[in-house]
């Protein structure tokens, strides 16, 4: 299970979400934004509820249910470690996840004692902005939305590229010439929509060629722009 030390909840920007594709993604911060301040344990939500919420595209229940079945599978494996004075505490976030085909709905147990989590997930979104983040087809470029998002008031972000390589999940087989192509560029393209300008420069080490960070300057736009519908039909990461 990924485990990352956590000391704010701010700081769970920077969990890789391991193998999720961007409908996952979309399911997933869907889900947060709908039970975020709810205070109970269990929680129900019809599904077109969460068809709308997400920008759901496929009408089938069986292949809806298919995928909510899968973003819960990976939603285990989001299991959190903090690391502070000696003290050692591992936690899940989701405790039950039941899937009703025939009443279309879901019902979703959290963990009470980390409610504050989901508020915290589900605070980055007003609803403007999680319309955004469904149109975004790159899963990459979902979670560096969110990322810059969180550093919009400085409008500057920069990580040390092995830190870059796991929070947003890239393969390790992927070479420099991989990422620019299947990482940055994606980034650059889809998020150019809602940050102008947004540049992003890659620094090298100061010994050898080897690149040692990610750095991007942006700016929020002013205004929201509807963006274009996506075909979610398409494979993607």
């Amino acid at each position: 299970m990924n485990e990352i030390k956590v000391k704010h909840a701010n700081e769970l920007n920077r969990i890789p979400m391991r193998n999720f594709n961007a409908i996952e993604m979309d399911l997933f911060f869907a889900l947060c934004a709908k039970m975020k301040d709810q205070g109970k344990r269990k929680i129900r939500f019809d599904f077109e509820t969460l068809r709308e919420l997400s920008d759901y595209k496929p009408t089938a229940v069986r292949r809806f249910a298919d995928d909510l079945e899968s973003v819960y599978d990976k939603m285990l494996g989001l299991t959190y470690r903090t690391y502070e004075s000696g003290v050692r505490e591992k936690f899940v976030l989701f405790t039950g996840f039941k899937i009703d085909e025939n009443e279309q709905y879901i019902e979703v147990s959290v963990n009470p004692d980390f409610e504050y989590i989901i508020n915290e997930l589900s605070s980055e979104f007003v609803k403007y902005e999680l319309i955004e983040f469904t149109s975004i087809r790159s899963s990459y470029a979902k979670t560096m939305y969110r990322l810059l998002k969180q550093y919009a008031s400085t409008g500057f972000f920069k990580m040390k590229i092995e830190d870059f390589r796991e929070v947003l999940d890239v393969p390790k087989s992927y070479t420099m010439s991989n990422i620019d192509k299947r990482v940055l560029h994606p980034i650059e393209t889809e998020l150019s929509e809602f940050f102008e300008p947004l540049k992003i420069k890659k620094i090298k080490a100061r010994k050898g060629n080897r690149i040692a960070m990610i750095e991007i300057r942006f700016k929020e736009k002013q205004e929201f722009e509807p963006v274009p519908m996506i075909d979610w039909t398409k494979d993607y990461k």
